[in-house]
């Protein structure tokens, strides 16, 4: 009988957790490799086995991150929609993120690393570039559709997306999120004042 092949995945995926409730307890500095195998019930060994380092297993907690919340920004053009609803699907993906508790603890880890150590905040930011571009996508539909008028629609993102985590993300970061209806009304100036000054 052929001996079962192990889920690495699933123990991947154990590891992870194990080093986000660390990163989170005790701050990226002073959690251990020895922690997080004790805390994921897996030797120390097999947390090398997958993870060469502490900053290489840090990295993947935070692609996890990016990959969870980048499916929350995937938002196709519809040229039947209004244009309001859909940039509000977008906003509301950043709202989303500052809302979840989960989330925002890494996050939050995650803004003090990048504070003392710039390298993975540089790789981050790269990283985040390339998996944001469908708003990019979004807005250079719109303006082929003559609803927007956007000369440099990856520049226009940019602008999009500092405004919205200028508004609802930054904040919650530091101060948690904001109350509901006080979203629903900063939400609609915004895009109202994005919309006033692109669309056609």
């Amino acid at each position: 009988m052929a001996a079962k092949k192990r889920d690495t995945s699933k123990k991947r995926e154990s590891i992870l957790d194990a080093a986000e409730a660390a990163f989170v307890s005790d701050g990226y500095d002073n959690a251990s490799m020895d922690q997080i195998a004790e805390i994921a019930d897996a030797s120390k060994r097999t947390v090398y086995n997958h993870f060469s380092s502490k900053e290489a297993l840090f990295r993947a907690v935070l692609e996890r991150l990016m990959e969870e919340t980048h499916s929350l920004t995937q938002v196709l053009y519809d040229s039947d929609r209004p244009l309001a609803d859909q940039l509000r699907d977008f906003a509301r993906a950043k709202i989303e993120v500052a809302n979840n508790p989960k989330w925002m603890a890494i996050i939050r880890v995650t803004t003090a690393v990048f504070i003392s150590h710039p390298e993975l905040a540089k790789d981050a930011m790269a990283d985040s570039e390339d998996k944001n571009d469908s708003l990019v996508k979004w807005l250079t539909a719109a303006a082929a559709d003559g609803r927007l008028h956007v000369p440099d629609p990856r520049l226009t993102a940019v602008a999009f997306w500092g405004m919205v985590s200028g508004a609802f993300f930054w904040p919650a970061v530091f101060m948690g999120p904001m109350k509901k209806g006080e979203v629903r009304s900063l939400e609609k100036e915004l895009i109202e004042m994005f919309l006033s000054h692109y669309a056609s």
